[in-house]
């Protein structure tokens, strides 16, 4: 869910904002959802500073670079009643 800020309406100096994760179809606040303060809603841009990919993934979890880390990665076993090491020490 998308996070929204909104400024509090109090006359405060330096300015007071919140953030509240809401959905995008929910109306938005008309009050502070703790104190009841009138708050408004303030447009902003989004701040996607995501670094994911479906191959960035891959890279990360394979089993070359989970070695070169000294990671360790447990398998069911065909049983699927335990685990079997089946990279690390």
């Amino acid at each position: 869910m998308p996070v929204f800020e909104y400024l509090i309406l109090n006359g405060k100096n330096p300015p007071q904002y919140i953030e509240v994760e809401h959905a995008l179809d929910d109306q938005p606040l008309s009050e502070h959802p703790i104190t009841g303060e009138p708050v408004q809603k303030v447009i902003t841009s989004p701040s996607l500073t995501l670094n994911h990919s479906q191959e960035r993934e891959k890279k990360l979890l394979s089993k070359d670079h989970l070695a070169k880390h000294d990671f360790s990665v447990f398998e069911k076993n065909k049983s699927g009643e335990g685990y079997v090491q089946t990279l690390g020490k």
